[in-house]
């Protein structure tokens, strides 16, 4: 596609974000069920995002929606993987519930049958799928969604005789989904981009197309704290050499490798972004945007560097805690909301469902976070559970145990190493307090809780 000037990009879509089409058809205006579009970024963490305090990154128009909607700072993934997370999303169940990721049988059709888009298909919503679904299905992909659009990498791709970057096709797919439905009836759309997940089989690992392929080339990335060589030097060894570890030769092993690979990293968030306005501005020009419910959220976190590392898997907050914007035109507070309150990945499913309306499965682990979007009463999240249970050599198994407060990892495969943060003091996740006398009792309370968590997620496993 042609885009325009580069220093105009910005200035465009937040116009198009302030404009509001005349032309409200009769069948959205009075509709009683809201339109939803769900978007998932691949490998994007809780700070990249302008909204988010980033000094560096341009993330205006996800910007706009957190300004006008409800941003959650603590939003947490049950498990930092793309597959396991994405089956979580779908099926609203914990990993060890569903027993999905990469190397196991497809999810199991029980499970999928209470997935919110098999349940909002059921209801008559037209559904409808865009880009990467990460997930290998018992039952077909047609038994969700109306209408779909898979894509992967490579980031580019040859459409109709011309090269284009996969986002905008993928912009280009949603809406076209969005232009086909049908007017009499809602619709809800997930679209999961690709970006900015590295392109594992390419030297370049991060791509992006003009005019953002030269975004910030005169910025100067922060170095992590973590990043220092003695910090990796002090962990234990079945925590080096790993997989975050070969790919963090790939990436960041040069000062010169790791300033061009994170810029690459944030020029994809933005590209992300752009596209994102272009789906806005169709929404306003088919007079549908007061009736549709935008929801944004990152599938994991992502190490740049930190701790030694590339990509997830681990169970540090940079690995596990990601963004997550809930922007409802209809919602009658004036203003944004920020909530500090953990909530999970698993909560998205119900979230979807009550949008929908309709009652919620019981067998569902997460919560709708309605009442919070609507700024009514609802109980906090005390603690949250993530793991990560793929067999996989080089990457260890790990639990976790997240308070406001306390920050519990265990390594089920090397029990003999445990980790304990104080996030109040020290948010960055440097000093372990496991080995400390006066923490022992926290230790085992704890172990205990994770032990208590496993046995409910695995009694909830449909036999």
């Amino acid at each position: 596609m042609n885009y325009p000037a580069r220093n105009c990009v910005f200035a465009f879509l937040i116009l198009g974000l302030l404009s509001t089409s005349k032309s409200i058809s009769q069948n959205n205006k009075t509709a009683k069920r809201p339109n939803i579009i769900f978007i998932l970024t691949d490998d994007q963490r809780w700070d990249m995002l302008g909204c988010a305090g980033n000094k560096i990154i341009q993330t205006p128009v996800i910007d706009s929606l957190a300004y006008k909607g409800v941003r959650f700072t603590h939003a947490m993934v049950t498990t930092p993987i793309c597959a396991a997370s994405r089956a979580s999303i779908i099926t609203g169940l914990y990993e060890r519930t569903h027993n999905f990721t990469f190397n196991r049988p497809p999810l199991r059709k029980a499970y999928t049958n209470t997935s919110y888009p098999y349940l909002l298909k059921r209801s008559g919503y037209e559904t409808g799928f865009v880009g990467k679904l990460g997930v290998d299905l018992e039952d077909s992909v047609d038994s969700l969604f109306s209408w779909s659009r898979q894509s992967g990498f490579p980031y580019w791709k040859e459409v109709n005789g011309k090269v284009k970057h996969l986002t905008d096709i993928q912009g280009d797919q949603a809406i076209e989904f969005i232009n086909h439905s049908p007017t009499d009836k809602p619709f809800c759309l997930s679209l999961s981009f690709s970006a900015p997940h590295a392109d594992d089989d390419s030297k370049e690992q991060y791509f992006s197309a003009p005019p953002f392929d030269t975004m910030y080339q005169h910025a100067v990335m922060p170095i992590p704290t973590t990043a220092n060589p003695a910090f990796y030097e002090a962990l234990p060894d079945f925590l080096k050499n790993t997989m975050s570890r070969e790919r963090w030769y790939w990436r960041f092993d040069t000062p010169d490798k790791f300033q061009e690979m994170v810029k690459g990293y944030y020029r994809m968030i933005s590209q992300v972004d752009y596209t994102i306005g272009r789906i806005q501005t169709e929404l306003s020009r088919l007079g549908i945007a007061d009736n549709t419910v935008i929801i944004f959220m990152g599938d994991n976190g992502y190490f740049l560097g930190d701790r030694g590392s590339a990509d997830k898997w681990l169970m540090h907050d940079l690995s596990i805690r990601v963004p997550l914007i809930v922007y409802d035109p209809r919602r009658t507070t004036k203003g944004g909301l920020i909530i500090d309150d953990m909530v999970l990945n698993i909560d998205i499913t119900s979230t979807i469902i009550e949008l929908g309306g309709i009652q919620l499965p019981l067998q569902l682990q997460g919560r709708s976070l309605l009442k919070i979007v609507n700024d009514l009463h609802s109980t906090k999240l005390r603690q949250s559970f993530s793991e990560h249970l793929m067999d996989e050599p080089r990457i260890p198994n790990s639990e976790c145990i997240r308070t406001s407060k306390w920050k519990f990892i265990r390594y089920p495969k090397h029990p003999e190493y445990i980790e304990l943060y104080n996030l109040v003091l020290d948010s960055e996740e440097i000093h372990n307090l496991a080995y400390e006398t006066k923490h022992r009792a926290r230790v085992k309370y704890y172990n205990r809780q994770c032990d208590k968590k496993i046995r409910t997620l695995t009694a909830d496993r449909i036999q």
